[in-house]
């Protein structure tokens, strides 16, 4: 009984330890939360949560040998390396032609898909971190708890999204008073610049692994 409620605590961990490094699902939510409000780390975290229940999904129907795959890795991170520094240009471009603040952070899409372009195309790294951390740890949960261990493992994984995206975004809306425009602006300034520094780390990375 205890090591299936264990394994409670154990995904909202390993969770949280992949929602707290930095990447484009956070820029995203930062840069979306002016628009949307508290609500957008809520939203942004359905759509990512769409995206690994199909990851999930996937692997249960044995093709996560296709998803640990070189070729499959090379030109998905190449494919999101390419579109993660298009959309930090245009990013940048948007902060120097709109100097009002509420064009400046509106973006295209809403949050709920937003979350699964940036936990797909836009962030490869999603897909690998299921394939690989995720597939063994959560197998490591069925072998230990069986389903129920499972259930109770992904509660806790999808948990941490929710409070983590959740608390982002409420803080960047709070925070706006005390920032004021060209704080904001500033803050789009280093999204934007981290997903350009991104997709430059996922070009050389997948790049280097086609010589």
């Amino acid at each position: 009984m205890i090591q299936t409620l264990v394994q409670l605590p154990i995904g909202f961990i390993i969770g949280l330890s992949g929602s707290l490094i930095p990447g484009p699902l956070l820029a995203y939510t930062m840069v979306k939360s002016p628009t949307y409000g508290a609500r957008t780390g809520p939203l942004v975290v359905v759509g990512h949560v769409l995206v690994e229940l199909v990851i999930l999904s996937l692997i249960a129907l044995g093709l996560g040998v296709i998803l640990q795959a070189r070729v499959f890795q090379v030109g998905f991170g190449l494919l999101g390396g390419a579109l993660l520094i298009v959309l930090g240009v245009e990013g940048i471009l948007k902060i120097k032609g709109n100097p009002s603040p509420k064009r400046m952070m509106s973006t295209r899409h809403h949050p709920v898909l937003g979350g699964v372009l940036y936990s797909t195309l836009l962030n490869p790294t999603v897909i690998f971190w299921w394939a690989t951390i995720g597939a063994a740890t959560i197998m490591e949960a069925f072998l230990v708890a069986s389903l129920a261990g499972v259930v109770l493992w992904l509660i806790g994984h999808f948990l941490s999204d929710f409070v983590w995206f959740s608390l982002v975004s409420l803080s960047v809306v709070r925070g706006k008073k005390v920032l004021g425009f060209r704080g904001y602006r500033a803050v789009l300034l280093f999204c934007t610049l981290l997903l350009i520094v991104l997709g430059i780390y996922f070009l050389l990375k997948y790049g280097l692994l086609l010589s």
